[in-house]
This record gives structure tokens, sequence and C-alpha cells, in this order.
């Protein structure tokens, strides 16, 4: 049967696709009343907070020395993406070794074996357009690396120092991140860093392997999958543990990442149990010194009309004229913040990686009676300063702090989501055509033609459909009012044509190895899967005993997603396999390696390089790669997404194709106006201790013009219509299989 060709938006809406200004109000939110105070002016706060703690630069360790100070933003200062080009690059430390244990274990066990070479280029050397793709040939296993984004140097963590924005760290060797001629740069993640602009629709899981849970504990991105995790509360005259489980918030799951992380924002060397905590970023930023908190921002400018912050901006004077202190306190409720009497002592960390660069911290905590001195000076400082005391995360009895020092990560978290929930681009070229069927600058014929491509013969929208452009997003998912999802877990014919179950929106698509990065099929802080298929099997088999709640895990379709394949036996005939309705032999498989979250397209023309690995430099490259059916399709074929196959194109097809992906973009985002506004910043421009920088001007609501600046282009500058060094042997087959 001919596809029915697409020439209306009504054509479009057929398939799933919508204007996003209508689709997004229908994206639940996170109930907060339980934490915030009633009332606009407590939203208001919230937000305002959210966007200083995002740009602000002493959230992040660093800023003396000339090393510019690591901020959120600095990793996605440009259309919510990086677009550096040197000292980018990690040699794909992710690696584990290629030993699956069968059907269902399959890598989960998997032992690291981090590749610590570099191939395309060297640490703080820049990539070139002639770098990319970085797979030449098809099917081909060499090591490959992966771009980027660059965050500190290694050093090791002494304390954080109130209302001062630069860490006490300690320099130590880094056996990677340490150039030809010895000079030690920054390191960098082994993930390409995903845009944040829209992700508060494209994801129910957040991160490439999804570890940042749909539920937030308050402490960690873990959510449900962390059972210990508690944040504090004031009750009764007393400080008490609580657990916590805010569902639709991977987004605030997700922000309280970075900042602990010793590749992003943070000193720390988790391997001998060295890390900067949440509640030591309270005290640098919440605590005074000498009667004086730090002036929020006070490195940065920020525009007098800027969207969010103006109304509290000290232009020409950096900052903003308030506090994080009084602006958590007008945010939340006060049994989150105000201790009274107590102090919060810790009495033991544990340091946890279940991947490199992914650490997460567990502290013991005891409540204790405040200090004559506390009680007179809610700032007295108890620990000494030292800087030949020994790191005091290896020493936790000596560290007090108050309430909302000890709950930051919780103000943090859902402050940081509040502003990133504005970073909506729903107005774009495609977004003005599917509500008014009138071409305009942006959309034409030929971008008509290239939707048609994407839904049609491209079957891109197997992956990226609905309003969202993402099986992955929050919409898809179809949580019930509670957060658990209905639409999680799929039974699919995988690219070997035999049956597995997987996790919807997350797939291997053959960008590199399975082995390279297994991606959704990690593991988390208990040693239990990420992947909620891989749990399901797990306990449903006895190789595990999950010991938290499996998202999706009672929702799996009774029939296969082709209609034509019974998945169990539903004995209740609800059209699911519940707990109690165990998988068929023909579903006893899990397909979850190496699998990574599809993103969103939108705004893709200004968010390159592309892939979980930025090993594509332009659009055309990334449709010559699906045209291709991959770069991995015969070593993958356990894993690999069944529309990983060659597709055909023409050239005029591939064209029009790259075309309408251009068309989605947002001239607001192009030009940076409200919400896409920001505070001036200063990152990294080489990888040295005291290299270049690149400072980034403050942009007010009424976005670049008035400042005489371009708007944001294409990464490295260059047309999206560009191949480049192709691989030699173009196409992806797996009958050698």
């Amino acid at each position: 049967m001919t596809p029915q060709s697409i020439a209306t938006p009504n054509d479009a809406r057929e398939h799933g696709l919508e204007d996003l200004s209508k689709a997004k109000l229908k994206v639940p939110q996170a109930d907060l009343s339980q934490f915030l105070k009633p009332g606009e002016d407590a939203k208001k706060a919230l937000l305002q907070l959210g966007k200083a703690l995002f740009w602000a630069q002493e959230v992040g360790s660093g800023g003396s020395a000339g090393i510019p100070a690591q901020a959120c933003a600095s990793c996605h200062f440009a259309a919510g993406a990086d677009p550096r080009i040197q000292n980018q690059l990690n040699p794909n430390i992710t690696q584990v070794i290629n030993d699956p244990q069968g059907p269902i274990i399959g890598l989960h066990k998997a032992e690291a074996n981090p590749d610590t070479t570099f191939q395309v280029r060297q640490p703080n050397q820049k990539v070139r357009f002639s770098d990319f793709p970085f797979v030449r040939e098809i099917n081909q296993i060499v090591n490959l690396d992966v771009m980027s984004s660059q965050g500190v140097l290694r050093s090791e963590f002494i304390r954080t120092i109130p209302a001062n924005p630069n860490d006490d760290c300690r320099p130590v060797d880094d056996p990677v991140f340490t150039t030809l001629n010895g000079m030690k740069v920054r390191r960098v993640e082994p993930r390409h860093s995903p845009k944040v602009i829209n992700a508060a629709l494209e994801s129910f899981f957040s991160f490439w392997d999804g570890r940042a849970n749909p539920f937030f504990n308050g402490v960690n991105s873990f959510g449900v999958q962390d059972p210990d995790a508690h944040i504090l509360v004031a009750k009764n005259g007393d400080i008490v543990k609580e657990r916590i489980d805010i569902p639709f918030s991977s987004l605030a799951s997700q922000a309280v990442s970075p900042p602990i992380s010793d590749f992003e924002m943070s000193c720390g060397v988790p391997e001998i149990n060295n890390m900067r905590t949440w509640p030591e970023i309270g005290k640098k930023l919440l605590r005074k010194r000498n009667g004086t908190p730090i002036v929020p921002l006070g490195m940065q400018l920020v525009a007098i009309n800027d969207s969010v912050l103006g109304d509290l901006s000290n232009y020409p004077a950096p900052g903003i004229n308030t506090t994080y202190s009084k602006l958590i306190k007008k945010a939340f409720r006060p049994q989150y913040w105000r201790g009274g009497k107590f102090r919060v002592a810790f009495t033991d960390t544990e340091i946890q990686t279940t991947l490199p660069a992914r650490p997460n911290v567990s502290l013991g905590t005891r409540i204790v009676d405040a200090t004559p001195e506390e009680l007179i000076e809610e700032d007295f400082v108890t620990e000494p300063e030292n800087a030949n005391s020994p790191p005091l995360t290896q020493n936790p009895r000596g560290q007090r702090f108050s309430l909302i020092e000890a709950n930051f990560s919780l103000f943090f978290g859902l402050a940081l989501q509040a502003y990133q929930q504005t970073l909506i681009s729903d107005n774009t070229w495609f977004d003005q055509w599917m509500r008014s069927d009138t071409f305009n600058k942006g959309f034409g014929k030929e971008e008509l033609k290239g939707l048609d491509v994407f839904v049609n013969k491209g079957r891109c929208i197997n992956c990226h459909g609905g309003p969202e452009l993402t099986k992955a997003s929050v919409s898809n998912a179809q949580a019930d009012n509670k957060g658990n999802p209905q639409n999680l877990i799929e039974p699919m014919k995988m690219g070997d044509g035999r049956f597995a179950i997987y996790d919807n929106g997350f797939y291997n698509i053959g960008v590199t190895p399975t082995f390279f990065d297994i991606g959704r099929g990690g593991r988390g802080p208990t040693g239990a899967p990420l992947s909620s298929s891989r749990q399901r099997l797990f306990q449903e088999k006895n190789i595990m005993k999950i010991p938290f709640q499996i998202l999706g895990g009672a929702k799996i379709p009774a029939i296969s997603e082709d209609g034509n394949e019974p998945v169990c036996k539903d004995n209740n005939n609800d059209g699911f396999c519940g707990f109690d309705e165990p998988l068929l032999d023909t579903f006893q498989r899990v397909a979850v390696d190496g699998s990574m979250k599809t993103p969103g397209l939108r705004i893709a023309d200004l968010t390159g390089p592309y892939f979980h690995d930025g090993s594509a430099a332009t659009l055309r490259q990334v449709v010559e790669f699906y045209d291709n059916g991959g770069n991995f399709c015969h070593p993958n074929i356990d894993n690999l997404d069944p529309d990983i196959r060659p597709l055909g194109l023409t050239d005029d097809e591939k064209q029009n194709l790259v075309k309408f992906l251009i068309a989605l973009n947002d001239d607001r985002v192009r030009f940076e106006k409200a919400p896409f506004d920001h505070p001036s910043l200063t990152v990294a421009d080489s990888g040295k201790a005291n290299g270049s920088v690149i400072e980034i001007p403050a942009v007010g609501r009424e976005g670049r013009q008035p400042l005489g600046l371009e708007p944001i282009g294409a990464f490295l500058g260059i047309n999206q219509q560009e191949v480049g060094n192709f691989p030699v042997n173009s196409i992806c087959s797996t009958n050698s299989r």
C-alpha cells in the first residue's frame, strides 16, 4: 500500500504531529503545593531562583587562577547546547568489556574497560569539519572519541568557603586529560551535552541513558531507584528524615547531578572517596561570611530588561539585589529550611560510581543541638579553614549544616526544573505552518516535501513522533495523575527479526558499537538495571530482587507492537501483562544495551554536533547515517532498532529532509528573545587553567538584535547540507550475520 503523502496540516495531524503551542498544554506538571508557599509570589521566586542558579558561575568549583568557574549554563549557553570546538573530546571512557551474559542479562554485569587514548584530536586541540563524521568504515570496530563539553580540571576537593565563589581544591594528576607535552587540561564529559530547550516536554526520563528518574527524591538523579534517599523536615520541634517522590520531575532529578560531577562542575576524586556534596554547595551559597552573603551572579551582568531577573538586576554592577537564601525562603514552606535550635551533622559518606563520571554520594546524618555560638549567629562557622587540613569529605564528622544548607539539593532541583519548563520553542516555522496552513519564510514547498520524507520513506517519525518529535516524551509515557507510566515497556521485533522487550523512546540505532556505551543498559545506585524492561525480567526470573517500584512494569502490552504476537497469557483480559502474568518464552529477552534516549528535533539546526557521541557535524551527515542503515548494524544486531536499515533516499529527498529539519527553528531561540534571554557568562575556550575564554554578553528580553549581535547559527558555521568525509563502505548490511 502506497503511503499517503503529506500535503496539509491535517495530513500531518493524522500522524500525531501538531503545533506545539497547543500540544504543550497537555503535559502534566508536578504538584508542588506540599513544598511551595501558596500564591504567585512563591512561584515567581522559584523561577527567579532557578534562572539565577542555572546561569551562576559560583555554583561550580573553580573561579581562581584564571579558571572560569562552571555554571550549568557553561555547557548549554547557545540554544541550550554547546558549540565549542577546542578541548571538547573524550576518548570514550564509558566502554565496557564486550561479554553479554544471555538474552536477559546482556551487558548488565559488564566490567568497565575505558578507552583512554584519543583518536580524532589530542587534548586541547580543535576539531575541524574534516574530522566529521568520526566513523569512516561501516561495521569496522576501531576506537572512537566522543565530542562533548569540557568542565573542570581534575582536583581534590577540600571545602567550600561561605560566601566565597572559589572552592578550596588541590590539583592532582590526570592520566587522561593531559596534552602530549604534559599540560593538564579540563576534563570532558563522556557523552554529548543534550540541549535544555524543550527538555520539559521531551523527557519522561532525562539524560541519554535515562538515569534521571521521573520521580525526584530531593537528593540525587535516581528517584525511586534509590530507596534510601531522603530529605530533612522540621516537624513537632524536631528534624526528621522524610521520603519524597515528586512525579513528573525528571528535570529536577537531572539538575542535581552536574554540580557534584568531577567532570562537569565540581572538584573531587571519587575513586579515593573524595567529592563535593550538596550541603557544601549550600554552605557556600547560603551562609554569610563576616555578616555578608554571596551576591547571586556576582561575577556576571544581568540585563535590566531580563525577562525573569530584570526587576532584581544590579546593572551596570554585577549580580542581583537579593540573596539565594531570601529567594528560597520566599518560595518554600519553612519546614524545609527553618531548623531552629538544631543542626545536621554528617556521620559518614559513601560514594558509588556506576560508570566513570557518574558518581553518587550517600550521606549519613544525625540531628544535633546547635552550639551556643550557632544560636547567637546562625552563620557561625565551626570547621577549620586551614588549607592544609584533610579534605572534609574524608572527615565528615567535622561538618555541621543548617537545615536550609542540608536540603539545598531539593531547592536547587525544583528551581532549575521551574526555569527549564519555560524554555519551550513552540513557535517554529513548522508550527506556524501547522496553525495557518500557509507557507512562511522558513517553511515552503521543499520543506513540505521533506516533511513527507520524514513521515513516510524516511520512517523518522517512528522514533521522533508526536508534537515533541520524540517517543521519549512526557506525553508518550502516558502517565496517570500519580506519575506512573502506562506506555513505557514495549514488545517488538528487533533488527535481527526476533522479539524482545525494550524501553519506549530508547533505541540502539548503531551510532557506535553497543559495548562502547551501553546507555539504557547501565546500572543504578543499588546495582539494579536502569531499564524498566530489564528490571521486569530480572524480578520475574529471580535474577535480582528489585528493591523499588518498577515503572511501567505492570503495563506491558499483551500483544506485540505489530499486533500479531501474544506476549503473555492475559488472564484478566485487560490488555496488559501484569506482574502475575509471566512473559511467554518468545519475549524472554531484553533489547536495551546501547540504547539512548531519542532527542526531540526542534531547533536541531542550532544544536550540533549530533548523536550521543557528537560524531556528526551537520544534519545532512545525520540523514546520510540513517540512509545508510547506521554505522554498526552488524555488531549491534541483538539490540538494533528494526527501523535502522538502508532507506534508498534520493539526493533531492535528502536535501528536502534537511530543509524540513531546519524549519524546526524558532526565531526567538536564534535571537535569544524571551524566554531565551540570559545573564552574561564566561566559559573556557581552551582546556588550559589560564587559557582563553569566551565572553557571552547579557541579553535582555528583546534578544540579540538590539545589541547588534548576529543570530545563533549552525555548529562550525557549516551549511547543514554539507556531507563531508562520509564512510567509504556506505551501506550497512546485516546479511553476513
